[in-house]
């Protein structure tokens, strides 16, 4: 008997489609690029030492006083601040002055559910443009992949769907030999049409889908252009029994 032994490679469009045992044993890359992800990539490499995401703003503030000093609360609901938080979910409040030997507790409308949703798969990722690099490499042997967009309110988010694109195109440019579902097959292929080309602007792809109209709107546009960089951030974080860390440099070189 011949065993398949290629990578198995799925999509999910957005949270709240799936249950939590979906998961089991597999590697889920959680993709919120607009823009928990990549709020999260840029407080951990800022120095933030953990992110904490919660369910919502009541769980948060009852994490905070469990943790005591040392910590900030952050997130957004309806894309802006919640309020009494210390930080909302623009990645460039997450600077390293701010956040720096800090610990965060984090809740978003889509990111931090689709994390939550997540949390028994084998190995949990945090995947955005700006590390997307380092986390295709450290993913190349791997057996059962789950690029997982959170979308917006149950419905797909283009910018997931490329970032997750330009993932599993860069896993195929290692040579990994993987078979695609249906769903990784339309980011793949939405990934190609619209950024795969070398004369594509990632910034002025990410200005034209819907949730980064309204971002646009609130006055959030250095956000979209900011979390559209890629591998401006190269790093793997990992979500591992309720804390969000970084995964030390020699770890993630052995996956490269």
């Amino acid at each position: 008997m011949e065993w398949d032994d290629s990578m198995k490679i799925d999509l999910i469009f957005a949270a709240g489609n799936k249950g939590r045992r979906d998961f089991y044993g597999k590697t889920v890359v959680v993709i919120d690029v607009l823009r928990a992800t990549s709020t999260i990539v840029t407080a951990l490499t800022n120095g933030c030492l953990a992110v904490f995401p919660v369910a919502d703003p009541g769980t948060a503030a009852l994490f905070r006083r469990k943790l005591g000093s040392g910590c900030l609360t952050g997130g957004e609901r309806k894309k802006l601040k919640i309020p009494g938080f210390d930080l909302g979910n623009s990645p460039l409040e997450y600077t390293a002055e701010t956040v720096a030997g800090q610990k965060i507790i984090l809740t978003t409308s889509n990111g931090t559910q689709a994390l939550l949703e997540a949390e028994h798969a084998a190995e949990i990722l945090i995947g955005s443009f700006l590390n997307a690099g380092r986390t295709s490499a450290h993913l190349a042997d791997k057996g059962e992949v789950v690029f997982f967009c959170a979308g917006t309110a149950g419905e797909p988010g283009l910018e997931d769907l490329l970032c997750a694109g330009l993932m599993i195109e860069r896993l195929l440019a290692q040579g990994v030999e993987a078979e695609l579902t249906d769903a990784a097959r339309i980011g793949l292929a939405a990934y190609r049409h619209l950024m795969g080309q070398p004369t594509a602007d990632p910034v002025a792809v990410l200005y034209q889908t819907q949730h980064a109209k309204g971002l646009a709107a609130l006055g959030f546009t250095a956000d979209i252009s900011y979390c559209a960089q890629i591998d401006a951030r190269p790093c793997v974080v990992r979500f591992r029994d309720g804390r969000i860390t970084l995964v030390p440099e020699a770890d993630a070189a052995s996956k490269a």
